[in-house]
């Protein structure tokens, strides 16, 4: 809309109440705070066709007074640069808890006590760093906020890490940037949706990031895995201006989106690892990073052939819910991401299956009827792409795959002992950085 604007085309937005600021917040981040907006009652989704279009008629008039009005396109304004804030108080644990709610009253935490950001703290978190502070990582999205190496060095002070984590940081910074990440919709969505981080090669095992039971965490074990994952929703939130309620306009939420770290079990891994397979050196340190949607847990104690393994993979994959027909929609990637453990990955592996294989077998077997989308789910072929509006009428009962092809599926080993696997739907796709240090 606002592309439109500035080049003259008058446009309108239906917006829905409860997302104001949302659209108010996403204006400005793109240069037109004052773009016309036509308010509804209530979201047009779960809508009848009925009910749909009496939402929109009470907003006529709104609509024909937005594409009437002069629209002010707004000049770019100054950046304002890095505030300084003191808290007195008797005690400095009394300090740390008046600085710990005034953070959190303007939205700069994540709920959890922060570590303070003084500037000593800062200087010695920028040690880990190889480039100078005002360095530009990069310009975050859904805000367009300008993620310097010290704006990275803060969120991180806050988040408790180490200043040997600054590298991981960065180059997951410069992850979560690249398009095929898709930033936006991992940061803006209606769903639960956070980024995960892979580290492969020597970095992981140099900075403890645990791999094995619990990888996830919480515990001693992962502590490193805590920090990290928590020091990205920070630059997501303060950085990113990825704020609830603001931006981010999640439904229910996730505990996913506090923090999300791990490192690939490569001692446990019968295939290549992930960062191998994806073009880099087997002693080239990598995070790959990944928009999660949802977290399911594959549980198979019994199976002892790839197949059956397999099919317990594809059977928790076909799920209405989670956007398995999205790639029907044209240009939309959903692409999912298997978290196997290293028990369920030998198995596979021993009887000489490699990782392409199993993503074949995945391909062909993780099925899902037309019903449950035809019905539910998102995928809507009459007003799609048109190839696809067959469906319409096609039986019921037809299978169709839940991916647009096996390279859709990505692998990696983690965990423990025993049959516990995870699958993570996803939006967007993974990309893998190389960590410099």
């Amino acid at each position: 809309m606002v592309e439109f604007e500035k080049r003259g085309i008058p446009t309108v937005m239906l917006n829905a109440s409860a997302f104001q600021s949302d659209a108010r917040a996403t204006a400005k981040a793109f240069g037109m705070k004052h773009i016309a907006l036509a308010m509804i009652s209530t979201p047009l989704t779960n809508l009848s066709p009925e009910d749909t279009q009496e939402v929109v008629a009470d907003s006529l008039n709104s609509v024909i007074e937005g594409l009437t009005k002069e629209v002010e396109v707004a000049v770019s304004e100054e950046k304002p640069g890095l505030k300084t804030f003191s808290f007195q108080a008797p005690s400095s644990y009394d300090a740390f808890e008046e600085m710990n709610e005034f953070f959190l009253r303007n939205g700069w935490g994540d709920g959890f006590p922060l570590i303070p950001p003084t500037p000593e703290k800062v200087d010695r978190m920028l040690t880990g760093a190889s480039r100078p502070r005002s360095d530009l990582v990069t310009v975050l999205e859904p805000g367009n906020g300008e993620a310097t190496v010290e704006k990275v060095a803060i969120n991180a002070v806050m988040a408790g890490c180490l200043p040997e984590h600054m590298p991981v940081l960065i180059a997951a910074v410069e992850g979560m940037a690249d398009p095929a990440f898709n930033m936006r919709s991992v940061a803006v969505s209606t769903g639960p949706h956070a980024p995960i981080l892979i580290v492969n090669g020597p970095i992981a095992r140099e900075l403890n990031i645990n791999s094995g039971i619990g990888a996830l965490g919480p515990g001693r074990q992962s502590r490193a895995n805590t920090v990290i994952g928590r020091a990205i929703r920070l630059i997501m939130m303060n950085i990113g201006h990825t704020y609830v309620g603001e931006l981010d306009m999640d439904t229910i939420g996730s505990p996913n989106k506090y923090s999300m770290c791990v490192a690939e079990n490569e001692d446990k891994n019968p295939w290549e690892p992930l960062h191998v397979e994806r073009g880099f050196g087997k002693d080239t340190s990598t995070v790959t990073v990944f928009g999660v949607e949802s977290f399911i847990n594959m549980a198979d104690l019994r199976s002892y052939t790839p197949e059956h393994v397999l099919q317990s993979f594809a059977g928790t994959g076909n799920s209405a819910g989670a956007h398995v027909g999205a790639w029907l929609q044209g240009g939309r990637i959903w692409q999912p991401f298997l978290l196997i453990c290293p028990e369920h990955a030998k198995i596979i592996a021993d009887q000489g299956w490699t990782k392409q294989d199993a993503k074949e077998y995945l391909y062909h077997n993780a099925r899902i009827e037309w019903r449950y989308l035809k019905y539910g789910g998102c995928f809507e072929p009459e007003s799609n792409v048109p190839a696809w509006r067959w469906l319409r009428d096609a039986p019921e009962d037809m299978l169709l795959p839940i991916a647009a092809g096996p390279d859709w599926f990505h692998i990696a080993v983690v965990g423990g002992p025993v049959g516990k696997s995870a699958y993570l739907t996803g939006v967007g796709a993974p990309v893998t950085v190389e960590v410099k240090k």
